[in-house]
């Protein structure tokens, strides 16, 4: 009789631990998928001279956001520099004033053509990505949000 009590007790700490064994794993794979969604710094959120005073952090302090991922609604603007053969892209704001702008330069995640797969000059957009700092080869840097998805 004894054993048999044993044996129901260890059974069921066995199926218990089984299943605390799949809720571990499959909230870590939840944790896994929510990061990869995460935003760090959500600039589409805060008033217009909270977003003025943070991109003007991420541009003078970069080394502090590389990596975050960032949210931020802006203009769509976009410059050739012909010394670089290379065209940036940006997502500008301006400030609650609107008198002084910031913006940050982006690559979108996957290749586009331009014009034909970009917006207008001075559409709204809203891109996500991760922030990193480019440096070029005579050391000056500039911030740039990679890997961004972009909509309008």
């Amino acid at each position: 009789m004894k054993i048999c009590c044993l044996y129901r007790f260890f059974s069921r700490a066995a199926i218990i631990a089984v299943l605390c064994l799949f809720a571990l794993a499959s909230s870590s794979l939840a944790g896994e998928k929510a990061s990869a969604n995460r935003i760090d710094i959500d600039l589409s959120r805060m008033s217009a001279t909270m977003v003025y005073s943070m991109v003007f952090q991420m541009v003078t302090e970069p080394e502090k956001f590389v990596g975050k991922r960032v949210k931020m609604k802006g203009a769509f603007s976009s410059y050739y520099d012909e010394a670089v053969d290379r065209r940036f892209f940006g997502c500008v704001i301006k400030d609650a004033l609107a008198c002084c702008s910031q913006g940050l330069a982006f690559e979108t995640a996957t290749p586009r053509k331009y014009p034909k797969e970009y917006p207008s000059e001075g559409s709204s957009i809203t891109i996500i990505g991760t922030f990193e700092y480019e440096k070029e080869e005579d050391g000056i840097g500039y911030p740039i949000i990679k890997k961004a998805i972009l909509s309008r």
